[in-house]
């Protein structure tokens, strides 16, 4: 195999040389493993059969492993009844049986098989019920969707319409205040709020450290709550409510992170790890709304989702089973306490190398995220490049953490002593380089940007 030529011709191939912006060689260090050939439970092997720790797990979609048995076993069986049917298959009725028995306030649900998919439709749903134009999203949440509603919000808006893209609005989270100005200002105007329920920060107003672990989340309180305070704003503007739970669907828990802090949206998207790696999406929601995408109502037809691939068996065969495991093998604690561990063992090293005005993981701990930052506590891209080349030296991949059931303790010790490596070689850097100056042709650049 020659792997200079496939490099080379991959991007001659492949506009980006990927399929996902977040993958590009734009987002790696230079040593970075360039195409990826297999990979197994928490492992993976580049087409120069370089074995890494994978952490990053293909853009967390997986919650179980890599090529785990127990779902690619039912992906299997399914394929043996073939992959799709003339009419509805009887994976459609079982999945969809199964979601709306442990998915609280849920009502219907439609599967489609990417995030986009069902977010633009929740989209469209909530500006035929309401008839209003206008979207607010959260600024906090970095990517919804590739459609012009959402996309041509962003800086990265080229071919996308004026007119789809002014109906979008931003808000900040953690701050009803100006999202209630931002509603007086567009009184009886605005459709839809999508937002993730949770990303790096607690919605407890009255922050702490402590707000990041399982058994804090779900305190019930009244009053500090930011997503009771959306959900009561939402509710009296007559605004639909949407949670995309692509990320922390699965990662806080498999009924979403809403259902911790019983917070219940109007509609709810999931998608990613809910089929460890297949591709299934779903949108939830209430009758009311989503009846309007089906047959036994005598209002305006909503085209909803009609995807010659969205009733696949593949991927619903996938989801029930990933489902399944999660419970099975209690997945949600395993993440949970694995995060913890991990964001305490790397807390100790970047303190013990008094790293910590330049190195910090912060978020949840079934979330957890490495940041490096300058400072004045701004991101620091060329610093990041560098710790995370210094990770892949060692053959650990973390450039984002998403931890699954594959991720046992025997990774722990050396991935610590991975990064502890990467942690002495970056503190001598800061010190006796100009990093910014080394690094500013391959330091890792936003995906969302105007120009490349």
């Amino acid at each position: 195999m020659d792997h200079k030529r496939i490099y080379k011709q991959i991007h001659n191939l492949i506009p980006g040389g990927s399929h996902t912006y977040s993958k590009g060689d734009d987002q790696f260090p230079p040593n970075a493993p360039k195409i990826i050939s297999r990979a197994k439970d928490a492992y993976c092997w580049d087409i120069e059969d370089n074995k890494y720790i994978d952490w990053a797990m293909g853009n967390r979609v997986f919650i179980l492993g890599h090529a785990n048995n127990d779902v690619d076993n039912s992906v299997i069986e399914a394929i043996k009844k073939s992959t799709n049917y003339s009419r509805p298959g009887i994976l459609e009725y079982e999945l969809a049986e199964y979601l709306l028995d442990i998915w609280p306030n849920v009502d219907m649900v439609k599967f489609a098989k990417n995030g986009s998919d069902v977010t633009t439709a929740a989209i469209k749903l909530s500006r035929a019920y309401t008839g209003r134009k206008y979207i607010l999203v959260c600024e906090d949440h970095p990517f919804f969707s590739i459609h012009d509603w959402f996309i041509g919000s962003t800086d990265i808006n080229s071919g996308t319409i004026e007119d789809a893209r002014k109906y979008t609005i931003k808000f900040k989270y953690n701050d009803p205040v100006g999202l209630q100005n931002i509603i007086d200002q567009h009184e009886g105007q605005i459709a839809a709020l999508i937002m993730e329920p949770v990303k790096n920060h607690s919605p407890f107003y009255s922050e702490k450290p402590e707000d990041y672990s399982l058994s804090s989340v779900n305190r019930n309180s009244s009053k500090d709550h930011f997503l009771r305070d959306v959900r009561d704003i939402t509710t009296k503007n007559g605004i639909i409510l949407i949670f995309d739970e692509m990320i922390s669907g699965m990662r806080f828990d498999h009924r979403g992170a809403h259902t911790l802090y019983e917070v219940y949206p109007d509609l709810v998207t999931f998608g990613k790890a809910i089929s460890n790696g297949y591709s299934c999406s779903v949108l939830g929601g209430k009758r009311e709304l989503m009846e309007l995408g089906g047959l036994n109502h005598k209002k305006e037809r909503v085209f909803l989702l009609s995807q010659t691939h969205g009733s696949e068996t593949v991927g619903l065969a996938a989801t029930l089973a990933t489902f399944n495991a999660y419970q099975k093998y209690d997945v949600r604690n395993h993440v949970w306490m694995t995060g913890s561990k991990l964001k305490e063992n790397i807390k100790q090293l970047i303190n013990k190398h008094n790293l910590s005005k330049f190195i910090t993981i912060i978020g949840f701990d079934s979330n957890p995220q490495i940041v490096c930052i300058k400072d004045n506590g701004e991101f620091w891209p060329a610093l990041h490049t560098l710790f995370h080349k210094y990770l892949i030296d060692e053959k650990v991949l973390m450039t984002w953490i998403s931890i699954t059931l594959a991720h046992g303790s025997e990774l722990f010790e050396p991935t610590m002593k991975a990064i502890e490596t990467a942690l002495v070689k970056v503190k001598s850097d800061i010190l006796n380089l100009d990093i910014d100056l080394i690094y500013k042709d391959v330091a890792i650049k936003p995906v969302f940007r105007k120009w490349n």
